[in-house]
């Protein structure tokens, strides 16, 4: 899979992605039984890795599952880095502080693939057990505040 992003008018981000890696997934087994009809909540946390000498940029997705009623107990994790490469990485490189700074639109982007992404692979990991309707909704990756 390929994508090219705009950057301006004239400048194109040009990446593609390069690998899936399941990094970690968990189960909490409920003591209870869980309805069928229960509604989960998801804590999602994105955070991206740059390694600059080979162009690559991870972005690491983790989701904790939640019983919407009982936020205190978490039923599961699952953790995954979508791995892009982006070949002209070294020109989106602030000069003072010698670290990327790629468009806010193409981090969005590739945020929103990951994102995608995980809903997929969670849906294959959970298939089968008592978070198979775990089902992560849809969700605005331009709703998340960046952290430094």
């Amino acid at each position: 899979m390929s994508g090219i992003q705009k950057k301006s008018v004239n400048t194109l981000v040009s990446f593609q992605l390069k690998g899936i890696e399941l990094l970690d997934f968990c189960f909490n087994h409920p003591k209870e039984l869980i309805p069928v009809q229960m509604v989960f909540n998801f804590e999602i946390k994105i955070e991206h890795k740059i390694l600059a000498d080979n162009n690559f940029i991870a972005v690491v997705v983790s989701i904790d599952i939640y019983n919407d009623q009982r936020r205190d107990i978490k039923l599961g994790s699952i953790m995954v880095s979508c791995i892009f490469e982006i070949p002209q990485l070294k020109e989106y490189t602030d000069p003072k502080n010698n670290a990327p700074k790629l468009p806010e639109d193409f981090l969005t982007t590739i945020n929103s693939i990951s994102i995608s992404t995980v809903r997929g692979v969670m849906f294959s990991q959970f298939r089968g057990t008592f978070l198979h309707n775990a089902i992560l909704p849809v969700v605005d990756p331009k709703s998340f505040v960046s952290q430094k």
